[in-house]
């Protein structure tokens, strides 16, 4: 082991010693201590003598001290792989005894300190480890989290900001910046972080997301008014999108809702005789406080191939029920749509008769969210997010109404899917009724894929053969469900 200097002589009591250094050996756990030399000449054989004797005359002491500061420090971090952290300390303790000067072993010394909950004493390794020269990604920001766990937030956000400058990629260190900014009631920089880790790391994203409260403020709702209203479809009716079945697996049984022709129709413009338009969304987008959000989970029910309902209203974060009940698989993704871009945020398979959960969980600037079959891409539904829980969906007669409104001037927005939304502004009188309907054009039709028309499809007739595709005859199922295009009460 190396002779250690330290100035002034702290051992070295005996002797007044105003010039000069104390040269202070660690032999086995005893101190030999120097007199200090006060005149280089007179004392420069002595001090010879001594370090040859030092280096050269036990040879075999120094080596054990080496060893056994290393076996320490080894059998530390095999203890800490096994996370045994309060073992860990002990044998990192021993060898930062033995080797004082090892700012490595200061470091992950403080690292066992901080994995035991002891941060005061984590915070005087990690500076010890700093001073010996020690510095790296890592322990900055194992010092801002034992930093934060002390409550100097602020020097936490120092570190941790060290840490990323010195290696962005640490999804950990931006985690952790967004709690402590949440902590401290700056909530838009919290979010920053969410954003920033959506598609870096989403589990810590959504974690992070789901620590940060909400603009919206639940209240007791007293004198609340209602809207009532209706929303319309004039010029043409636009046609249903039209999927071969033979594009998708499973046909012998996605095929029990067919057009009877092969093909499965996705009545994305549901319209009434009278003209009433249905799934279309109702919201009143500035309202930051009022009635609660339901405490039901939403249910994306799956039944022969078809979702049980086509569009709805979601907020940020929350968790839908996925249930199937079809005897195949289904792969079910979600799609968050941005500047007409979608991109997809999850991709799991949900296996026959099965049910899981999913989360609505997009960036800021998301304007729907998407659930779909990639193998039956005509088993999906639309989500428009909303801010509150005053919205609505039109029914089959285009008809629609909110409850508990706080009285007062509000912006409504009527949303579909495939057409250009619609805003328009209404008061709501305390305890009473206010009426606002929208009309949309058939014209302003917005589809890209699978468009409507089916007329001369190279596999248009496959379907109307009596002989299954795959060979042998054609059993009609008892409970199949025919697709028109319309029929006594829907307009085509």
């Amino acid at each position: 082991m190396s002779v250690e200097f330290l100035t002034p002589c702290k051992y070295l009591t005996e002797v007044d010693t105003p010039f000069g250094y104390c040269y202070i050996a660690k032999l086995n756990h005893h101190i030999t201590k120097v007199k200090t030399i006060k005149s280089p000449i007179k004392y420069s054989l002595s001090f010879l003598v001594f370090c040859l004797i030092l280096f050269f005359g036990c040879p075999a002491v120094f080596g054990a001290s080496d060893k056994e500061a290393k076996a320490h420090y080894q059998e530390a971090m095999k203890l800490s792989q096994k996370k045994e952290w309060n073992n860990a300390v002990a044998e990192f303790t021993k060898a930062a005894e033995l080797a004082p000067q090892d700012s490595l072993i200061q470091a992950n010394l403080g690292v066992a300190f901080s994995q035991t909950g002891r941060h005061k004493e984590a915070l005087l390794s990690f500076e010890m480890a700093l001073r010996l020269g020690y510095d790296s990604s890592g322990l900055r920001y194992n010092r801002g989290v034992s930093f934060a766990r002390v409550k100097l937030l602020d020097e936490a956000i120092q570190e941790l900001e060290t840490a990323l400058n010195m290696d962005h990629r640490m999804v950990k260190a931006e985690y952790d910046l967004g709690v402590i900014y949440n902590l401290q009631g700056k909530r838009e920089k919290a979010l920053e972080k969410v954003e920033i880790l959506f598609k870096r790391n989403n589990k810590l994203s959504k974690k992070l997301f789901d620590q940060i409260g909400s603009h919206y403020t639940v209240v007791s709702v007293d004198d609340g008014g209602t809207l009532k209203g209706r929303v319309t479809l004039s010029g043409r009716v636009p046609k249903a999108r039209s999927f071969h079945l033979i594009n998708a697996p499973n046909i012998e049984f996605c095929s029990r809702i067919s057009d009877g022709r092969g093909h499965r129709l996705l009545f994305d413009f549901t319209v009434s005789q009278n003209r009433g338009l249905k799934d279309t969304i109702i919201h009143l987008s500035n309202i930051e406080k009022g009635k609660p959000f339901s405490p039901k989970m939403q249910i994306f029910h799956i039944d022969r191939c078809r979702a049980n309902r086509y569009v709805i209203g979601a907020k940020n974060g929350e968790n839908i029920l996925l249930e199937n009940t079809d005897p195949i698989q289904h792969e079910i993704a979600t799609y968050e749509v941005r500047n007409n871009y979608s991109d997809q945020t999850s991709n799991r398979p949900l296996t026959e008769k099965s049910s899981q959960v999913r989360s609505v969980f997009v960036r800021k600037d998301a304007e729907e969210f998407i659930i779909k079959c990639n193998l039956h891409p005509f088993l999906q539904t639309h989500a428009y997010l909303v801010q509150n829980p005053y919205y609505t969906v039109s029914d089959s007669k285009g008809n629609f109404s909110i409850e508990k409104i706080p009285p007062g001037n509000y912006e409504v927005i009527a949303w579909h899917p495939y057409i250009p939304e619609q805003r328009a502004m209404i008061t709501i009188p305390q305890k009473g009724e206010a009426n606002l309907n929208f009309d949309f054009k058939g014209e302003d039709e917005r589809r890209k894929l699978y468009q409507d028309d089916i007329e001369g499809y190279r596999f248009n007739t496959w379907f109307d053969s009596k002989k299954k595709f795959y060979g042998g005859p054609r059993i009609d199922d008892p409970i199949e469900e025919l697709q028109a295009f319309c029929d006594d009460d829907h307009l085509c």
